[in-house]
Parts: C-alpha cells; sequence; structure tokens
C-alpha cells in the first residue's frame, strides 16, 4: 500500500513539473540544426517587476518549430553567439571576459520571436537587413518596445 501511495505522489508531482515538456525542450536544445533569431524576453523579478530582454542569438531549429506549433509551451531555451541590442541602436556581442556568449532562458518568458536569415552584424544597427525585415523588426526594436 506504502509503495502504491509513494508511486502516486510522485506520478502526481512528475505531472505538475511537466517533465515531458522538459524533456523535449532539453533534446531539442542539442540539436545541430540552427537558425538565427530575435527573441524578446519578459522575465518576472522582485516585487512584481518584469525585465524586458532583447538578444539576437542562434537558437535549435527543432526546437523553434515545436515552440511554433505549441506543442511546446515550457521549458528552456538556449541561446548560442547571442548578440543584443544596445541603448546606442548597435548590435554587440554579448560574448566577453566574463561571459561564454550563451545563455539559457525559460520558455514561459518569450514575449515576442522572430527569425532572421543571416547573423547580426556587430558594431550596424538595423540599416542592414532589408526594408521588409525592418519593418518586422520595428515591433520588436526595444526603442518601440511597449513597458
Amino acid at each position: 500500500m506504502l509503495k502504491l501511495v509513494g508511486g502516486l505522489l510522485i506520478a502526481v508531482f512528475l505531472q505538475g513539473c511537466n517533465v515531458a515538456n522538459e524533456i523535449k525542450t532539453l533534446s531539442d536544445n542539442v540539436e545541430d540544426e540552427k537558425v538565427w533569431a530575435f527573441i524578446q524576453f519578459n522575465v518576472p523579478e522582485e516585487g512584481n517587476d518584469v525585465e524586458s530582454y532583447y538578444y539576437f542569438a542562434e537558437i535549435s531549429k527543432p526546437l523553434l518549430q515545436s515552440i511554433n506549433n505549441n506543442s511546446v509551451s515550457s521549458g528552456f531555451i538556449f541561446l548560442q553567439n547571442v548578440r543584443y541590442w544596445g541603448s546606442n541602436d548597435v548590435i554587440h556581442e554579448y560574448k566577453d571576459k566574463e561571459n561564454t556568449g550563451d545563455i539559457l532562458f525559460r520558455i514561459e518568458d518569450i514575449r515576442k520571436l522572430k527569425t532572421v536569415n543571416d547573423a547580426p552584424v556587430i558594431g550596424q544597427g538595423i540599416e542592414q537587413y532589408a526594408d521588409d525585415v525592418i519593418e518586422q523588426l520595428k515591433d520588436l526594436d526595444p526603442a518601440n518596445a511597449q513597458g
């Protein structure tokens, strides 16, 4: 009887944690096929505040497809070769003496996600993209973000 109750508790615990989603996102994150994306994250902070982050990064294509299909709504997304849009409207490399250039975020914190065909050029701004891409990125531009 004790084993049955213990098994049921473990099953309830695992269901509540959505382990299947977590395992799927972990396996998708290690896939070799990557795409470049511009992503806005809204991360909850203490005191009911929300901090917004805007990054260009390479992400797993299978994970992106799972997110787009709504088959994954929680878990982690691994950003590689991260670049950020600085306050001077120029793209900077995240990698430095302290940071590897990779970041891990929760999928639940994604506010907006837009794929781009090419890696953003460090030291340039939005002008490096074609007019149609510029129009699509304007909604994601930190300067245009609604707080």
